[in-house]
């Protein structure tokens, strides 16, 4: 769906309270254009020969009254027009960012996440001020232009009123010339925010990496050069609006010149009288300021249309994984039983990464993952979790065909630790809380200790209402993992999936966690990618995969030790290396 669509579909469910506004704005200006006319007749009152007192107090009531409508009236139109387009700005932003969870993986790797946030507020926030000054601006220039126009011919006559406006047709063909050059520059513009939002979000989140090796002058640098263009690319759109207000000026300044002096001699003639006089040059007075709004239209307008598009980009982006293919009846697994039949993925570039998989896991079986880097470890985890989508009858669930069950119906059943870990700026207990808001703190505090890292909490100040910084910065990476896997453990999930997520972990932790997960893999499907032998002992099967993507190896630790292959040629070159280390601590001793 469209930004376009969104917004229509929200005006069509509140369209009074913004046509209320907008009746309301029409008043307002109304009434403004109703002071000249009566300051004229205060004027024609007060150079009588005999002043008319009563006149005067009667346009001077009058007056007042039209101020306080003008008042009440302005104040209206802002609470229902302004109040109703910020909660448009809500409502848009809440439909993007629900659109954006559904997007997976691939997009966020094509895209940019400043660029991203730049969307998701600053465009936003264009098109609410598009739809709210934008709109009321036009209507409340056309209302005055017009009135104007009659009060005016009214006041003087027709020809002079011709006159007074012949600089406008002239104005708005300037104005449609410029209305594409300023959409243009001003998409520049934008695509400069994000350059420098990205750069920021990219500096703040790596800040650790660029001290380590001393680069704040490079990145400094390179931010000058964003800063730069985005310096560049506003002073061009700036120039193009520089040309719209002075031009205005002029063209009423000259009509302010030639009427002077032509009214004036009406005046003099006493072929007008002075207030009919003063009246028009006070409407002339009044449509000086909607005019020269025009620019600020035009800007709001063209920001707005702009941003539209910008916007559409992400939201005609049709996720790749949906329930298109899904039995909406399943709505939970019985056991979470996995198995894969020739699993084979490529991405879309033709790059393949799995080859011809195939594996059994019943429910409360294990299995551990292990093979060189890159060679499509992880991708099985996500393949379960259906971040990546996978040909039919390949993967199995439960005995369901994993494109039959319905994506919220698996990963409710499913808690994942993936390798790089994800903390939020939140407490611990909240973030251990994550999968399932009715964990009870009892629960969390559970979940922590099977993990090993209570006592690491207990130790800070707060306990588990110590609010972590951003990805968890506040921890280090040990503790970050483990606060992960507390997070999957909580969640008492049938599928447990582990990323090689206790590398950070030493060796004697690592135990007691190993420990722990004994007996919490007993009552679920647990799968674990790993370098490690001590992990992999957990399992009752192991697959080892190649460089290639495809099978070297499969079975249980005894069976794979008997074949004498490449896994019992691993465990060899591993235990050689920790019996040398023991040798050499020996020696130092």
């Amino acid at each position: 769906m469209q930004a376009s669509q969104i917004v229509l579909q929200y005006f069509k469910k509140h369209w009074f309270r913004y046509t209320s506004g907008l009746i309301v704005v029409f008043i307002a200006t109304y009434l403004n254009t109703m002071i000249p006319r009566r300051l004229g007749f205060a004027v024609d009152a007060l150079a009588a020969s005999e002043i008319n007192i009563d006149a005067v107090k009667r346009v001077a009531l009058s007056l007042a009254f039209i101020a306080v409508g003008a008042f009440l009236s302005r104040f209206l139109w802002r609470y229902l027009i302004m109040g109703f387009c910020r909660y448009i700005e809500f409502h848009l932003r809440e439909k993007l960012f629900s659109h954006l969870q559904k997007l997976y993986p691939d997009y966020y790797v094509r895209n940019n996440t400043g660029d991203i946030i730049t969307r998701l507020i600053v465009d936003v926030q264009a098109i609410r001020a598009m739809i709210g000054f934008g709109t009321v601006s036009i209507i409340d220039a056309v209302v005055t232009v017009v009135l104007s126009i009659i009060n005016m011919s009214l006041s003087i006559n027709g020809l002079f009123t011709l006159m007074a406006f012949a600089p406008i047709p002239l104005l708005v063909f300037l104005l449609i010339k410029l209305r594409l050059l300023i959409r243009k520059r001003y998409g520049k513009v934008q695509e400069s925010i994000s350059d420098i939002a990205s750069k920021v979000q990219e500096n703040i989140t790596g800040i650790r990496v660029i001290k380590s090796f001393s680069q704040e002058e490079k990145e400094s640098a390179v931010f000058n050069i964003l800063s730069t263009n985005k310096l560049k690319a506003e002073t061009t759109l700036a120039r193009a609006f520089a040309v719209m207000n002075p031009s205005v000026s002029l063209a009423f300044g000259i009509v302010f010149s030639v009427f002077l002096v032509a009214g004036g001699s009406m005046v003099a003639k006493s072929q007008v009288s002075l207030g009919d006089f003063v009246s028009f040059n006070s409407y002339l007075l009044l449509i000086m300021n909607p005019i020269s709004n025009i620019g600020k239209i035009v800007d709001r307008w063209q920001r707005g249309m702009t941003s539209m598009k910008r916007l559409d980009k992400i939201l005609l982006e049709e996720p790749t994984i949906t329930d298109a293919k899904a039995d909406m009846n399943i709505t939970t697994l019985d056991s979470g039983s996995i198995s894969a039949k020739d699993l084979s993925f490529s991405f879309t570039n033709g790059n393949q990464i799995l080859k011809n998989i195939s594996f059994d896991i019943p429910h409360g079986g294990s299995l551990a993952i292990m093979g060189p880097t890159g060679c499509g470890k992880t991708k099985i985890l996500e393949l379960i979790m259906r971040l990546w989508e996978c040909d039919e009858d390949m993967l199995f669930v439960d005995g369901h065909d994993i494109n039959k069950i319905p994506l919220k119906t698996l990963r409710n059943e499913c808690a994942f630790v993936p390798q790089d870990t994800f903390l939020f700026s939140d407490t611990i207990t909240e973030n251990i809380r994550f999968y399932k808001n009715n964990i009870s703190d009892e629960q969390v505090i559970e979940a922590a200790k099977a993990a090993f890292v209570h006592d690491n909490i207990s130790d800070f100040p707060k306990g588990y209402n110590t609010v972590l910084g951003e990805r968890g910065m506040t921890l280090s990476g040990g503790q970050k993992q483990r606060v992960a896997l507390a997070r999957a453990i909580a969640a008492k999930p049938k599928i447990l999936l582990l990323d090689d997520c206790m590398s950070a972990v030493d060796a004697e932790t690592e135990r007691e966690i190993l420990g722990n997960l004994k007996n919490i893999i007993a009552d679920c499907t647990f799968v674990i990618v790993t370098h490690r032998l001590s992990a992999s002992s957990l399992a009752n099967k192991i697959l080892l995969l190649s460089s290639e993507g495809e099978i070297e190896e499969y079975g249980s630790h005894q069976e794979l030790i008997s074949s004498g292959g490449t896994y019992c040629k691993m465990v060899e070159d591993i235990l050689a290396q920790e019996s040398l280390n023991e040798e050499e601590g020996d020696s130092v001793e």
